[in-house]
Parts: structure tokens; C-alpha cells; sequence
């Protein structure tokens, strides 16, 4: 065999991989496998319990452990020694392992606070909850307690039946449908809040139709940003961010990733909607640069955090959080 082939199957060989690692990063936006994880417990005490150190006990803020129906509330790291990590908790757990649970909350009925009654023609605010790509309706619920406590009904907008789900053009429709009801049920006010990809599908349908606030949780800003990210996270080559967003948002190729469709909308909808935008700097998702090109914006301001990983701010500091949004709030 000549060089020249030698040379020519070697470029085929290295274009077909880049290929696949392109399709396995686009597919794991698309279609991400909801993260879970455990928490080994060393021992315990009614208000503190010692736990094996991993990236997910080492984290600050709350969390909650869970096994066989019962559930303990993780709350602020107390020490860490070596390869043990000390919590406060809100009761005592048992020795073992126990499921590791970042969203608190298992249905609305576990939600914290009285849903206002919905009297027509009485509804001053109503927020629109749209959840991301990979946890479904649960992973909003961290976030009505505060719009509760101001008075605000809420609804969740489910998107997991739909191919690409919150990316889905259908996700969209069924905002602005949310949004023409809560209008045609008396509301004066009407909030999105989105999370990550469901962030972005917010953006889209203020786009359409008129709502008066958005807030973005870890809001998907841009999908190649958000590739390329996802590549540095995995310590590949950049060019393989390159290579999955173009398979993620063209015909045809995105059928390696698993989708019949491409994604239509790439980037963040810019409207005239005041809108807050919640990340963090250890979310390598969301960059830096895209949020400050949308903080340029009049009427966009942005909150940021330090140590949460992506969706995960409201778990570093519950209380910042809820801050951050009933001060915007208070500006609509």
C-alpha cells in the first residue's frame, strides 16, 4: 500500500471519528441521561451526619438524601477531613448508602406554600414554569415557593413527550398557549421561567407573544456555546464542539445524534422583556461571554454564583436565589 493511501485512509478513519464524537456530544444535549448519584453515610448524629467525600457531598448549599420513603435534608458543609465530609442535616440518617437528590421536591403537591386560589378575573401574577432537556417537570419545583410567597399562581409546562423536548418548536406552542390562558383567565401579569433549554424555549415565545417578565435559570444561551462547553468539560478537541453543533442544527446529520429534526432555535431570542438571567461561573454551559452579551441589553440584569454546576444555583444558596428573583419581581 503507497503512503498517499495510507495517508488518505488515515484521513477517512479520523473524519469518521470525529463524526462519532461529534454525534455522542450533540446527542448528550439533546437527549441527556438524568443525572443521578448516592451518598454513602459514615455516621450521624440528629443534626449532623459525616459523609464519603464526592464532588456531589463536597458541594455547598441543600440537598436532600433519600432511601426507602424517608428523606433527610442535607444543608451547609460543617467540615471537610480527608476523604469524610461533615453536614448539617434536619435529622438523623442512618449508616449506608442513601440516593443524592438536588431537587427536593417529587410532585407539586410537596411544594412549600398555598397555591393562591385562581378566581377569574382576580390573578395578578402568573408564572409559567418550563423545565430543560433531561429532569422533566421536577426540576422546576424548587422555584415556586418564592413566586408563592408573593402572591403568584403557577403552572408547569411539560414538554417530555415532545422528540426534542424543550428544544422541540412544540415546547414553544404550548408557552404561548399558557400564556394566552392565564390572559384569558384574568391575569395582569405574566412571568417565564425557564431552565436551561427550557430557558431558551421561554425566549423564543416572548419573541410571539406579550409576557411581562423572564427569568432564565442556567438559561441554554447558545447551543454551540453550549457544545463547546460540554467538549472542554470532556476534555476533548475544540473542533468537536464545532462538528456537533452543526450535526445538532442541520438536516439529515442530526439523525446521528438521534433527533428526526434538527434544533430550529441556536441562540437566545432578544425581546424587549425585562428579564434576569440566574447562573453560575462553574456552569460550563453557559459562558461568560454570552452573558454579559445579554446583560448589555436594556432591562437584562444577571445574578451569578460560584460553585453550582448547571441548574443547580438555587441549591448553593436558597436564599440568594429567592432573593434575586423577588427583587426583579419587584420590578414588574
Amino acid at each position: 500500500m503507497t503512503g498517499g493511501r495510507i495517508a488518505a485512509l488515515g484521513t477517512a478513519a479520523g473524519a469518521v471519528g470525529t463524526l462519532g464524537l461529534g454525534a455522542f456530544v450533540a446527542r448528550r444535549l439533546l437527549f441527556p441521561t438524568p443525572y443521578s448519584a448516592t451518598a454513602t453515610v459514615r455516621g450521624a448524629t440528629p443534626t449532623d451526619a459525616e459523609f464519603v467525600a464526592t464532588r456531589d457531598t463536597r458541594l455547598p448549599g441543600t440537598y436532600r438524601i433519600t432511601r426507602d420513603g424517608q428523606d433527610v435534608r442535607v444543608q451547609e458543609v460543617l467540615d471537610i477531613d480527608g476523604d469524610t465530609v461533615r453536614r448539617r442535616t434536619d435529622g438523623p440518617a442512618a449508616v449506608g448508602e442513601w440516593g443524592w437528590d438536588a431537587l427536593l421536591y417529587d410532585d407539586l403537591a410537596d411544594v412549600p406554600g398555598d397555591e393562591p386560589t385562581d378566581v377569574p378575573g382576580d390573578e395578578p401574577t402568573h408564572v409559567v414554569h418550563v423545565h430543560g432537556q433531561s429532569l422533566g417537570p421536577r426540576q422546576v419545583l424548587r422555584g415556586i415557593p418564592v413566586w408563592r410567597a408573593l402572591g403568584a399562581t403557577s403552572e408547569v409546562v411539560d414538554t417530555t413527550d415532545l422528540p426534542l423536548r424543550s428544544l422541540d418548536p412544540g415546547a414553544v406552542d404550548r408557552i404561548v398557549t399558557a400564556v394566552r390562558a392565564a390572559r384569558g383567565r384574568g391575569a395582569t401579569r405574566v412571568v417565564l421561567q425557564g431552565w436551561s433549554a427550557g430557558a431558551l424555549a421561554c425566549s423564543v415565545a416572548a419573541s410571539r407573544v406579550e409576557v411581562d417578565g423572564l427569568v432564565g435559570i442556567s438559561p441554554l444561551l447558545s447551543v454551540s456555546s453550549a457544545l463547546r462547553g460540554a467538549v472542554s468539560g470532556a476534555h476533548l478537541p475544540a473542533f468537536v464542539g464545532t462538528v456537533a453543533a452543526r450535526i445538532a442544527t442541520t438536516g439529515v446529520l442530526s439523525r446521528l445524534a438521534g433527533a428526526a429534526a434538527p434544533v430550529q432555535t441556536t441562540a437566545w431570542q432578544a425581546s424587549a422583556t425585562p428579564t434576569l438571567l440566574v447562573h453560575s461561573a462553574a456552569d460550563g454551559l453557559v459562558a461568560e461571554a454570552d452573558v454579559a452579551a445579554q446583560t448589555a441589553r436594556p432591562g437584562t440584569r444577571a445574578v451569578a454564583f460560584r460553585t453550582a454546576p448547571h441548574t443547580l444555583e438555587w441549591n448553593e444558596d436558597p436564599e440568594r436565589w429567592e432573593r434575586a428573583v423577588r427583587d426583579f419581581a419587584a420590578t414588574l
